[in-house]
């Protein structure tokens, strides 16, 4: 890569990213976090959790259409009372910097399918959950299990499942970075990938993204339009380079272990609350549905706690894939440039506060990143030298 194709950060962007991520990172946490717990303990200290529990096994009088009832109208609700947060944040403060390019009616449908996943996901979820409850008093260690199962499910079935529900998918049209991607993936053991496809990414953004996901026939290259626009096609390739050493390096199994084992500590504490509610809060028994929201409560809040455990394995994870994509693309100059590329265009931090870095990011700072390609770069010259 010459190095006028090189790119460089843009000191604008540089400059808006740190007032970005400070308001990103206090409003996502109230919308996700604050929000939502205050929202389960208003249901749980008022009464109204077990009123409406109580309310409709006595309508329906079967215990498993009732649970199915009470999950549809908790999720609702607790839609419902996250919503003007999100759109705060996701809306009207990204239109502000320049992130998001979605029109009002778009992200109203787009919540609106979320909300659709999310009812049948949570029933399906909180079914298998509540089953588990009244089988076994080791629940909260066969749900943790059911959670890293979930997570590879969703895993494979994102490209053809899910994302179509919110992108319009089309064949890369561009025949010879099609052919290279392929090559690069069979040349990585990934022979069955047939598939490269264009997500439409720039209704609602302009951040640049590509994923690799699936198992068997239903392997696939997604690729944003963003990334096509806006990136060299020697970018692209060490993007799509990392995407593959997720794959190589089995990170969607790495991934749900350790989701698996996150879990484990908030479903043991959600076992010992349940029992505790049972003579503070009138539930009665652990698998009474009016428990729903103490149980959904504590995930958040302890998830939120472990965020720095989590994140580290992922940071490390990140890491490999980045150190694979440098071994497979062997172009440590034009990794080095998608990543100021990628860090401007989505207004990240390159060098953050440590402590933030460690409790919030899941990824490596870019300044670790370049720095990586950098070092690696000076070896591999030094090594040709020698």
């Amino acid at each position: 890569m010459s190095e006028e194709n090189l790119y460089q950060y843009d000191d604008k962007k540089r400059q808006l990213a740190r007032p970005y991520e400070k308001s990103k990172l206090i409003l996502d946490s109230i919308a996700g976090i604050v929000i939502p717990i205050a929202a389960c303990l208003s249901l749980l200290l008022s009464g109204a959790s077990l009123r409406m529990s109580r309310n409709l096994t006595s309508a329906l009088g079967n215990y498993w259409l009732t649970l199915a009832t009470y999950a549809i109208i908790f999720i609702i609700y607790l839609q419902l009372v996250e919503a003007p947060f999100r759109f705060y944040t996701g809306y009207i403060v990204d239109h502000d910097f320049g992130i998001s390019t979605q029109r009002v009616r778009d992200w109203v449908g787009d919540e609106s399918k979320e909300l659709g996943i999310a009812v049948v996901i949570g029933v399906l979820g909180v079914t298998i959950l509540y089953y588990l409850i009244r089988l076994t008093n080791l629940w909260w260690l066969a749900a943790a299990a059911l959670f890293a199962l979930l997570s590879v499910l969703l895993s494979i079935v994102l490209p053809y499942v899910i994302m179509p529900i919110f992108y319009k998918l089309t064949p890369l049209e561009d025949a010879g970075l099609r052919e290279d991607l392929l090559g690069m993936s069979k040349k990585v053991g990934a022979k069955s990938v047939h598939n490269v496809l264009v997500a439409d990414e720039s209704r609602r953004s302009v951040r640049a993204n590509a994923m690799f996901s699936g198992i068997g026939s239903s392997k696939t290259i997604v690729l944003f339009d963003t990334l096509l626009n806006k990136f060299t096609r020697r970018e692209v390739k060490t993007v799509v380079a990392h995407e593959l050493g997720h794959y190589v390096n089995k990170d969607i199994w790495k991934s749900a272990l350790i989701s698996g084992g996150m879990s484990i500590p908030p479903f043991f504490i959600a076992d010992y609350a349940l029992r505790w509610a049972e003579g503070s809060l009138g539930v009665s028994t652990a698998s009474d549905p009016s428990g729903l929201p103490i149980i959904f409560a504590i995930l958040v809040a302890v998830g939120f706690l472990l965020q720095p455990v989590s994140n580290g394995f992922s940071r490390g994870i990140e890491r490999k894939a980045d150190e694979f994509a440098l071994r497979v693309a062997d172009d440590a100059e034009a990794q080095a440039s998608a990543e100021r590329r990628l860090a401007d265009m989505s207004l990240s931090v390159d060098t953050p506060n440590s402590l933030v870095e460690w409790f919030f990011y899941s990824h490596p700072s870019a300044s670790r990143r370049i720095g990586l390609a950098e070092d690696w770069k000076k070896r591999s010259s030094a090594a040709i030298g020698d």
